[in-house]
């Protein structure tokens, strides 16, 4: 019977820890549920897998797409959940933040700035910097 115990208890602190750990990727599931509603990801690994595209030819492809506007808004609106807004002319070397433009998403994160288009286009580092909700 204390051996019953005292498996019940590891099996609850065990599971206590994947809580935690599910808690912390929430940023990788919403953008994964919001790729699923839209095209746009699927497409951009369609054009780009095998080839070599500049910036402005993914763009072109991707803002093709009628609903691309609202798609990217989305995108936005879920990264400020996890990320600060940052404007551009702060700038610096250690700045972590978004800051939404025209057409895109511009990512800043440490010795590093990029544009994205679509949620493939984030650095898989990125998320290790995102703020708990």
């Amino acid at each position: 019977m204390l051996i019953g115990n005292q498996i019940e208890k590891q099996l609850t602190i065990f599971d206590i820890a994947i809580n935690s750990q599910v808690e912390k990727i929430g940023i990788m599931q919403e953008l994964e549920q919001l790729s699923n509603q839209y095209l746009i990801d699927s497409h951009y690994k369609k054009i780009t897998f095998g080839r070599t595209l500049t910036i402005s030819q993914i763009a072109q492809s991707l803002m093709r797409f009628k609903k691309f506007p609202e798609y990217i808004n989305k995108v936005y609106e879920i990264l400020t959940k996890y990320y600060e807004i940052v404007e551009s002319k702060i700038g610096g070397f250690d700045v972590i933040g978004i800051e939404k433009l025209d057409n895109c998403i511009r990512i800043y994160q440490p010795r590093k700035q990029y544009s994205i288009y679509c949620i493939s286009m984030l650095d898989s580092e990125f998320y290790k910097y995102a703020k708990e909700e």
